[in-house]
């Protein structure tokens, strides 16, 4: 997706890009996006930078009055769409920014005013010096970026602008190694990604330099860990503003659901409950869940609650709940209907996983995860060999259908209602999709795992 799409760009919003990493280059992106889509923008900054390229056609107004500011802005908006706007320009070319209380009065003329409110000096990370950074009080949306070539890298003054102060706030003496949840920390942080953020305004953090499959897998172990951590922060970021127009990803609260209330009639006996590689069906896939980049996990039980609900024990986690459905004997929509009632107001997508799936793991669920948060579709559907399998993810468009479900009746339905407008993830190996219905298809699974694993 692009990245107006990604950063939930409403109606006439201020957005202050602060931090480190590529601000300049997020703010001509978001920029171009929305003029290209025939919005007027305004571009200024609160503080200094070099002047927008030649090439990329920017109307420049250099004004310290305020009123032949307006004016001049007025008539570049009338016949470009676009200026950019700031007090002065110094003797070495960069640009003087406005004060924060100047930038309000442009807000009525334009339908987006993008302001860089911080400086780095082309470092990947920073830590704010005591006046910065300068937000504009009118900022509706603030976004805290941060540079994920940092990672794995030497805390060093060439990676951090401000190093003695950025290796407090991360609790990293310096040339110790940059971590992921050094970035999550550094976003999350009240004298980092979250200071001088005006009270009413929505903070979206930007992974950028998501350039390679590392750092885009980085990014998005950043994004979960902030959004698990952050009750204000509800979307990030990940993306490489200098790359694909369309290769952002958006990620938003998200939970896996593992339908386990079933009495296992066919099997004849609690299947949840069968040894698995030293767990159990239901434990392997709780597991798996928990490792993927889920925001959380919703283990529904229901029949033999009080035999299963012990053997989560030791998957204790702040990201794990147990609910019971009462209604279990109705058919799996109870099941649906009580785990969505658990996460639906606080994530923006779910999956339903089996818990009779005992080879799913991490790896499919973040595929699954990954495409939703690319594509912003209202589901994903595993393909295997042509064939849809579970688990489906789908997004809060469909909540209330899935939440009218009735009887034995699963999702299914309402994949197939919706499939020209999802995303089918093709999958080469069927494994980790099957299902245990029976005895003897846990010893085929058996068998064909003990093979896999012999090659």
């Amino acid at each position: 997706m692009r990245l107006a799409q990604g950063l939930g760009i409403g109606t006439r919003e201020t957005v202050a890009f602060v931090g480190a990493g590529g601000k300049t280059a997020a703010l001509y992106r978001l920029a171009d996006e929305l003029w290209r889509e025939g919005h007027t923008v305004i571009a200024t900054t609160t503080t200094h930078m070099w002047p927008p390229p030649p090439e990329a056609g920017w109307p420049l107004i250099v004004s310290r009055a305020r009123e032949g500011r307006l004016k001049a802005l007025a008539g570049a908006l009338r016949r470009e769409g676009r200026a950019f706007v700031v007090a002065e320009q110094g003797p070495d070319r960069r640009l003087i920014g406005l004060p924060g209380g100047d930038v309000e009065p442009l807000t009525g003329l334009a339908d987006y005013v993008l302001v860089e409110a911080d400086g780095a000096r082309g470092r990947w990370l920073k830590a704010p010096a005591s006046h910065e950074p300068a937000i504009p009080p009118c900022a509706t949306l603030v976004v805290p970026v941060v540079g994920l070539a940092a990672v794995g890298q030497p805390l060093t003054a060439e990676v951090a602008h401000r190093l003695e102060v950025l290796a407090g706030l991360l609790e990293l003496q310096p040339g110790a190694v940059v971590t992921e949840a050094a970035l999550a920390r550094l976003l999350l942080h009240p004298e980092g990604g979250l200071r001088n953020v005006p009270s009413m305004a929505r903070v979206v953090p930007l992974c950028n330099q998501a350039d390679t499959p590392e750092r885009r897998a980085a990014g998005r172990r950043v994004a979960a860990a902030v959004l698990r951590a952050h009750g204000r922060i509800s979307r990030v970021v990940v993306g490489a503003v200098l790359g694909s127009p369309q290769a952002c990803e958006c990620w938003q609260p998200s939970a896996v659901i593992v339908l386990a209330a079933g009495e296992s009639r066919r099997f004849g006996r609690p299947k949840q409950a069968e040894l698995w590689q030293g767990g159990t069906l239901l434990t392997r896939v709780v597991t798996a869940a928990l490792s993927s980049l889920a925001t959380e996990v919703v283990v529904v039980l229901g029949s033999g609650a009080e035999r299963l609900a012990p053997l989560l024990s030791a998957d204790a986690s702040p990201h794990l709940q147990c609910v019971v459905n009462m209604g279990w004997e109705e058919g799996v929509a109870s099941s649906i209907r009580t785990g969505l009632r658990t996460v639906a107001d606080r994530v923006a997508a779910v999956a339903f996983v089996n818990a009779d799936q005992p080879l799913l793991g991490a790896r499919e669920l973040d595929a699954l995860l990954s495409r939703q948060a690319l594509t912003g579709a209202p589901l994903i559907v595993p393909l295997c060999r042509g064939q849809p399998r579970s688990p489906t993810l789908f997004s809060r468009e469909l909540f209330d259908e899935l939440s009218a479900l009735q009887g034995d009746a699963g999702g299914r339905q309402i994949r197939d209602r919706y499939a020209t407008r999802g995303e089918l993830l093709q999958f080469d190996d069927p494994l980790p999709f099957e299902d245990v219905d029976t005895q003897e298809d846990l010893e085929r699974l058996r068998r064909l795992e003990d093979g896999r694993n012999r090659l």
